[in-house]
């Protein structure tokens, strides 16, 4: 009787392993300090950059599509393009894709989970004025935004980053620069963005800031 057991309860687990595993259920790997806000959203927002410790770091840098920052960012060291070219080998009219899958979402790939980048509408989403108040403010010496949710009272805070072109960092002291993780299909070359400075805020494909090869900073969702 002890044996049948303990064979029954071996093959619930090994049943229960295989169902998480065809759920796609996933452990987060976010490190300490990372929460998820709830500010009332559709989606709730961490409360740091992906790459960062603290709410004021800028983190990490990705290209568009890319899962690690680098020390280049062009079209020639760009892991979607055709050597020095823009001429693109994923996320096309080609291949009609659209919306950046799993594997070359940087929020999932470097958090997992149910982290993932946030997309258009759900950037759209944070910037709607009837839904969230953005004050312009300084955290740990860095400005920003502070972002609250009118439905909950709960915030974030965006730091200004900048954005790596080439080797260099440029607007660092100017501009928020922020992917999504949806395409800008009209010219697939470029991504949509959440942009902001001093006095604006918008969620658009940009000009030459939003080029896909472009590192700029990510902030997750789940």
């Amino acid at each position: 009787m002890k044996k049948i057991f303990l064979i029954a309860l071996t093959s619930l687990f090994v049943a229960s392993a295989g169902n998480a595993k065809v759920n796609g259920m996933e452990e987060s790997k976010a490190p300490d300090g990372v929460e998820a806000v709830d500010l009332g959203l559709s989606v709730k927002w961490a409360n740091m950059n992906v790459g960062a410790s603290k709410e004021s770091g800028f983190g990490s840098y990705f290209a568009w599509g890319e899962t690690k920052p680098k020390a280049y960012y062009s079209w020639n060291t760009y892991a979607w393009s055709k050597e020095n070219t823009q001429l693109l080998i994923k996320y096309s009219p080609t291949d009609g894709k659209s919306q950046l899958v799993p594997s070359d979402d940087a929020a999932h790939a470097n958090w997992g989970g149910e982290w993932r980048m946030p997309t258009m509408e759900e950037c759209e989403e944070l910037t709607d004025p009837d839904k969230c108040k953005w004050e312009w403010t300084t955290k740990d010496g860095v400005n920003g935004y502070k972002v609250t949710g009118k439905k909950t009272g709960n915030s974030i805070f965006l730091p200004i980053t900048g954005l790596r072109f080439y080797e260099g960092i440029q607007f660092r002291a100017v501009y928020g620069y922020y992917w999504t993780s949806t395409l800008y299909t009209t010219t697939p070359n470029k991504a949509w963005c959440l942009e902001f400075n001093v006095s604006d805020v918008n969620v658009h494909f940009g000009n030459l800031s939003s080029n896909r090869f472009s590192g700029r900073c990510i902030r997750a969702v789940r």
